[in-house]
């Protein structure tokens, strides 16, 4: 994706979304591409780079504008709430992951309602008929008013973002993983460290 291919938050309804043929197309460093076609749970990989460090933090307060990801070519318009988690690696913010889940699939599964700091993808791993769509990535850009708000950081761009959709007996909610600077610093650290 070139530099011009980037898009603020503002912009993301023009959003260029690739597909995983797309992102191995793309010249993004190694580190950040084995992360974004990571078909494992995420949680278990930054786990097991940062151990006893790991933590998953849930956010209470108002974060970034990253509905407009959600919702970039999707048809669905509205949800019943969502679920802001952050996963570190000692000091370093990892992974932002926003949940989104619709009115029909929080009646169904009300247990989404009450995770806490319980990674969903390991409880989603624990059940039966759950299947998770295709990948789309992209890449919001940076610019002087992109400053994320998650939780009580500020995070700058670019950022790379994939986005999918899992289904739970025919009941979808929408999962937007954005991976953060401090990503590749950690497993950089973790390196050194061994």
């Amino acid at each position: 994706m070139n530099s011009n291919q980037y898009r603020s938050l503002k912009n993301l309804r023009e959003t260029t979304w690739l597909t995983e043929q797309g992102v191995q197309e793309e010249q993004i460093n190694p580190p950040m591409q084995s992360w974004l076609l990571e078909k494992g749970l995420l949680t278990k990989r930054l786990r097991s780079l940062c151990g006893a460090h790991f933590r998953l933090e849930v956010l209470h307060g108002p974060g970034a504008d990253w509905d407009a990801l959600t919702l970039a070519n999707s048809s669905k318009a509205t949800y019943e709430f969502k679920r802001e988690v952050v996963m570190w690696c000692g000091e370093e913010p990892c992974i932002y992951a926003q949940t989104n889940v619709s009115e029909s699939t929080a009646n169904m599964h009300p247990w989404l309602r009450t995770l806490g700091a319980e990674p969903l993808g390991e409880r989603l791993q624990s059940l039966a008929n759950v299947t998770r769509s295709d990948f789309a990535f992209t890449c919001v850009g940076a610019c002087d008013s992109d400053i994320y708000p998650l939780g009580r950081l500020s995070i700058t761009g670019p950022l790379w973002a994939r986005r999918s959709t899992f289904t739970i007996r025919s009941h979808e909610l929408i999962v937007i993983e954005v991976f953060l600077p401090g990503l590749l610093a950690c497993g950089n650290r973790s390196k050194e460290h061994r």
